[in-house]
């Protein structure tokens, strides 16, 4: 199967460029006011940047802006399955929000989350 053959190879990756995270979600009361946070789950990923996006496009002067996509991609498993989108990790004492979780092609083998830096 796919997986079988995808899923040594993401491993590989991670294991030679591990990041360890532990992901948050901001929780509410049962009144609707902030709560704190939850410690989703602990993972160890690959994080890396991709390619450029264009983020803003000012006609006046004609300059495009550029920013830097970021990823972490962590294998699909039983404490990644209970990542969602808006949860966050900090990394080098920078909080990112994860925007996207990346499910490549809903195979269900790894997720290369699109995280944004606050």
């Amino acid at each position: 199967m796919i997986a079988n053959k995808i899923k040594p190879k993401i491993q590989k990756v991670i294991d030679k460029f591990p990041t360890y995270v532990d992901i948050y979600r901001d929780v509410k009361n049962e009144f609707g006011e902030p709560g704190g946070k939850d410690l989703i789950c602990s993972v160890k990923g690959f994080y890396h940047e991709g390619n450029t996006q264009i983020s803003a496009i000012t006609t006046d002067k004609g300059e495009v802006k550029r920013s830097k996509q970021m990823f972490l991609m962590v294998i699909y498993d039983e404490d990644t399955i209970k990542i969602k989108e808006n949860d966050y990790f900090l990394l080098d004492n920078v909080k990112y929000i994860i925007k996207d979780l990346g499910n490549q092609n809903r195979l269900n083998i790894y997720f290369d989350m699109l995280v944004e830096r606050c």
